[in-house]
This record gives C-alpha cells, structure tokens and sequence, in this order.
C-alpha cells in the first residue's frame, strides 16, 4: 500500500502539474521514494513528467471534441463521464492495480476543475482510490491570484467545500509564492485566516457577508496549516510532503 496518494486540485492555471513534477523529481533524489504520477487530464499538451497512467492514452479532449461535436467545455465534461464509465479499465493499470509497488501516488487532475469535481465522477474516483490507500486531497492555490481579502475567502472557502463534497481530508497548498502580490493577506492566511476579518472593508456586501464566511472557515478549517510554495523551488517540496503526510499522523496537531 502507498504512503500516500495525493489528488492535486484546484483552479485552472494554479500550477497542478507543475506541483505533481517538481514534487515527485525532488521526492525520488531526495528520499529515493518510489513515486507513481497520474495523468488525469485529458487536455494536456505538455505534463513535464512521465506518468505511470495518462488518461490521454484512453482518449483525449480533442478525441472527445471532434467523435461528439462539442466545445471544450462540452468536452471536459464529455471526459468526466468517461472517465466514469471507464473506472474498472483505468484501476486495472498501474499503479492502481498494484498499490504497493509504490510510496507515493500523484494524481494530476483536469485543469478545468469543476468539470472533474462537481460532477459525480469524482464520487467514483474518489471511493475507489480510498479502498487502495491514504487518499489526500492537495488543494492548491495561485498566490498570485489573492490580492484581496475577498479573493482569499473564495478560494479558502472553496477548500473547506471540497471537504464537504468529497469526505476526504484535504491540505491547503498556496502555489507560486515567487509571483505572489499580497504577502500580508498570505501571511494571515497561512498563520491565522481569522484574522482576515480585521482586513475586509467597511463598504457593500463584502463587508456583511465576507466576515461571517472567514469564520465558518476557520471553524472548520481543520488542524493543518496552508504551505506557501513555488514549483520553481524545490527546497519548498520539503514542507509539501510533511504537509501531506502530517495528514495521516495519529499523533495530533503538528501545526
């Protein structure tokens, strides 16, 4: 059985893939650790990263766009219900098939994130990888998309949610840190998110409504901390495997 398998989510152009390559180069010449990554998204031009499975090998989003006539919209969707429909055929393939050849799976998973996570094959997916392992969620966030204290809470409520819909633990992972433009909102997001409340504004609803969200995350914002890391640095991988790992400790908090 895997350590871990880690399913990387988050919104399109957070930096996933990149995440899933630096992660798995830095955890197999640093801790010499067998790792598996999966290719989930069936529109990737360029992964970075040999994958153990690639979906694309099944089909891919321009397969998808050109046998069924749809948008790439249509098509990511269109790959959510194959994806569905072909479970028992993908966790025939390893490293599914064989768990236990590996420490570490990263599932790399479609850029367009809703059309994988609010649909219902993420249910699917999801309660067969628990069956094989320690099934994590990384939650990854694009520092340099938080400049507000709004755009914190969306994407920190978004985490809490995720939770919710899959019943698994998931670690909340700031990406990008080397392009980030609020370091203050990312500090307090990573030390103390209720302390955003003192930085929300006194005009229109954002100032209703934003303080009553902070504290219903950070309720259930669970016991483990936000990691701020770069892709470009894989010094930070360090902190992304002792965050994914603390996880699944039975000794408490560590944070």
């Amino acid at each position: 059985m895997p350590a871990v398998i880690a399913v990387f989510i988050g919104p399109a152009g957070s930096g996933k893939t990149s995440l899933v390559k630096a992660y798995s180069e830095w955890a197999r010449s640093n801790l010499l650790l067998r790792v598996a990554p999966v290719n989930l998204d069936p529109g990737a031009e360029e992964l970075g990263y040999k994958p153990v499975f690639d979906i694309r090998k099944l089909f891919t989003l321009r397969d998808i766009m050109e046998t069924y006539k749809l948008g790439p919209n249509g098509a990511f969707i269109k790959a959510s219900e194959l994806i569905a429909e072909k479970l028992d055929e993908i966790f025939s393939n390893q490293p599914f098939s064989n768990p236990w050849d590996w420490d570490l799976v990263l599932i790399d998973t479609p850029g367009q994130m809703e059309a994988f996570l609010f649909r219902p094959v993420s249910n699917f997916f999801l309660s067969r990888l628990k069956n094989i392992g320690n099934t994590v969620i990384a939650y990854i966030m694009d520092a340099s998309a938080i400049g507000k204290v709004t755009d914190a809470v969306f994407l920190w409520f978004l985490y809490v949610l995720i939770q919710v819909k899959t019943g698994l633990l998931a670690v909340p992972v700031i990406n990008k840190k080397d392009i980030a433009i609020n370091s203050k909102i990312l500090k307090l997001l990573i030390e103390d998110p209720g302390k955003l409340i003192h930085e929300v504004g006194d005009e229109g609803l954002a100032a209703i409504i934003v303080p009553e969200l902070i504290e219903i995350a950070n309720k259930t914002k669970g016991p483990l901390r936000a990691v701020l890391v770069s892709a470009m640095e894989l010094s930070d991988m360090q902190q992304l495997h002792v965050i994914l790992h603390e996880a699944f400790c039975a000794c408490g908090d560590l944070t």
